[in-house]
């Protein structure tokens, strides 16, 4: 069953697990996020998106005035998202990534070039939260909404997240990656991209100010965390 954050009578926020679509794409409609939704909170309508690997905290509007409200709060970049990254490497200190980016088949994004006609301008301000060496616990705040910035701006300075099959490493972390003097270090412990949509801060479509709501970091990434924290301590 699907956690929510937070319910009133315009807004409903759930927490996404991994694995899951927000909204259907092919394959069984029932296992979308919206549809979990759905049966806490008849008639819910997706405002945004989540990657259907990334976790945490996604809106949806209950009523139309309320899904106008908020389309138009994303649509104007006020709506402010703060991610969770675990990266590759040692980020030492605050990094203002602003390449612009382009498309790619399939959907994904790169950072562009001269020979692009127009890039799209994106920015993303990243943040050192936790520092172990060979990972790195980001926060990643996003002022723009491109498909992908997150993880392409990541890649783009070198600081890829620690999994991630399209734009980094695909191979899976093991307990022994993060911390070699642990047991059963074959054992797998993350399979998917590690980003996590932390807290969601937006105008209530009622006017109400702002609404802030957070998402608890995710159970793999959080196993992840330990480890790497076990592992400074026995260094």
């Amino acid at each position: 069953m699907v956690r929510i954050l937070y319910r009133d009578e315009q807004v409903v926020v759930a927490d996404k697990p991994p694995g899951i679509l927000t909204v259907p794409g092919r394959g069984d409609a029932s296992e979308a996020l919206i549809a979990q939704v759905r049966e806490e909170a008849a008639g819910a309508m997706a405002v945004h998106r989540l990657d259907r690997n990334t976790s945490g905290a996604v809106i949806f509007a209950l009523g139309r005035e309320a899904h106008r409200a908020l389309n138009a709060v994303f649509e104007t970049r006020r709506a402010e998202k703060t991610y969770l990254a675990l990266v590759r490497g040692d980020v030492t200190g605050p990094r203002r990534i602003d390449f612009p980016l382009a498309g790619t088949r399939g959907g994904g994004m790169r950072v562009a070039t001269q020979a692009d006609k127009a890039g799209l301008t994106a920015l993303t301000v990243v943040t050192p939260r936790e520092r172990f060496g060979n990972y790195t616990l980001c926060t990643c705040i996003p002022k723009t909404g491109r498909t992908h910035q997150v993880r392409v701006h990541l890649s783009a300075i070198g600081h890829p997240l620690a999994v991630d099959p399209r734009y980094g490493d695909a191979r899976p972390l093991h307990i022994g990656d993060l911390w070699s003097g642990a047991p059963d270090p074959d054992t797998i412990v993350l399979e998917r991209t590690p980003l996590h949509a932390a807290s969601l801060r937006i105008p209530h479509p009622a006017r109400r100010g702002w609404l802030l709501v957070e998402s608890p970091i995710a159970d793999d990434m959080a196993r992840c965390l330990d480890l790497l924290r076990a592992a400074r301590r026995e260094g």
